[in-house]
């Protein structure tokens, strides 16, 4: 750790410890038959709350679900559409008190404020929202970071930006935290037609509040910048990661997996007409998403190459920087939150039947400060 004209910077060297997730979780959400309530179906966010009861988040109805510790059905709320109790497209949910929630609603624009046993107490509609708008969390203060690529199309490949927005909890736009190179697209022609596409492989911008900060990635080196919630750089976090260079055998591989990805020979073209049509970047991407973790943590995933095995692998961070550990996750999982002693994903089986899985954290990984 040392300090560059007031920015921390925190470098990690040496080798990453290595984990994976038990076999069997603490709880499993989620089955083949029975009452449609305890089917999963287009789970997009689930949440843990502090007596051990689990929020999950639907985009099929029943939309919003509360399980007891044990996994019994506790309640159940909201419906499909725009009145005050009822939701678009929820897509994230966050602890807004000892006893509410909040949650995003993606095609209202809004935020929808409940109580954790299913009483409705208020909606906040976002205004001014960019046309694109992806939930970016929830800082400790109660505002809503909400981030947006605002799309650029040229005759060449352009950058388009990837802007920060904070709101406050009434959803009043409070201020642009920052406005990065978010995406480079450009145009291709495929079979006559123009399509904006990105390179193979070239790393995106991303952005999640912490608790009273903003880890943003630039996908383009191994490196986490570390904003303060108006947006001033704060802290750079770095680790050693792999060569990126990209080279024949990987677009080679990356063609067959296109191919392999495809069930008819009527897809396979389809998805080679679009692979051949889009150029090859020259170097990988470095991060491929991120999640906040307790006490200003947070986990980077890695970003998946050609004959890589297949599961999500993530890197582990505490509030300081320090590189805690590489978490595998088996090919069926998605990681979806990191709590303060379980991490949630979300699972397929061999049948696409969907459950929503706790799972206790290694103790090497837990990112909350010592004492609490």
């Amino acid at each position: 750790m040392r300090d560059s004209a007031g920015v921390g910077i925190v470098e990690n060297h040496g080798e990453i410890p290595e984990f994976v997730l038990p076999v069997e979780p603490r709880l499993r959400l989620g089955r083949q038959d029975g009452p449609p309530e305890y089917q999963m179906f287009g789970v997009v966010d689930a949440l843990e709350l502090d007596d051990g009861s689990v929020a999950v988040v639907s985009q099929v109805e029943p939309l919003i679900r509360l399980f007891s510790p044990d996994g019994e059905i506790r309640d159940v709320f909201g419906s499909t559409g725009q009145g005050p109790q009822e939701f678009g497209l929820p897509q994230r949910v966050w602890k807004a008190g000892a006893d509410s929630l909040v949650i995003y609603d993606w095609r209202n624009r809004r935020l929808a404020y409940w109580i954790a046993g299913g009483g409705f107490l208020s909606v906040s509609p976002l205004r001014p929202i960019p046309p694109t708008p992806i939930a970016g969390g929830r800082f400790r203060d109660g505002t809503i970071l909400v981030t947006s690529i605002v799309m650029a199309r040229s005759d060449e490949f352009t950058w388009s930006p990837l802007i920060g927005l904070r709101f406050t909890r009434s959803g009043a736009l409070r201020d642009t935290v920052f406005n990065v190179p978010g995406w480079n697209l450009g145009p291709v022609d495929i079979g006559g037609e123009t399509a904006f596409l990105a390179r193979h492989f070239e790393g995106l911008a991303g952005a999640k509040a912490l608790d009273d900060a903003i880890a943003l990635t630039m996908g383009d080196a191994y490196e986490v910048r570390i904003l303060a919630p108006d947006g001033r750089l704060a802290r750079l976090v770095r680790w050693t990661g792999r060569d990126r260079t990209v080279t024949q055998a990987h677009v080679g591989d990356a063609r067959e997996e296109a191919i392999e990805s495809a069930s008819t020979a009527e897809q396979r073209q389809q998805a080679l007409r679009f692979f051949d049509a889009a150029p090859v970047a020259e170097e990988f991407g470095t991060a491929a998403g991120l999640r906040a973790a307790p006490d200003g943590g947070f986990w980077v995933k890695e970003w998946r190459r050609p004959a890589d095995p297949e599961g999500e692998r993530w890197l582990a961070f505490d509030g300081a920087g320090r590189l805690l550990g590489r978490l595998a996750l088996p090919p069926n999982a998605n990681l979806t939150r990191v709590g303060r002693w379980r991490l949630i994903a979300t699972e397929t089986d061999e049948l696409d039947i969907e459950y929503v899985s706790l799972y206790p954290l290694p103790p090497e990984l837990v990112t909350i400060a010592a004492g609490r």
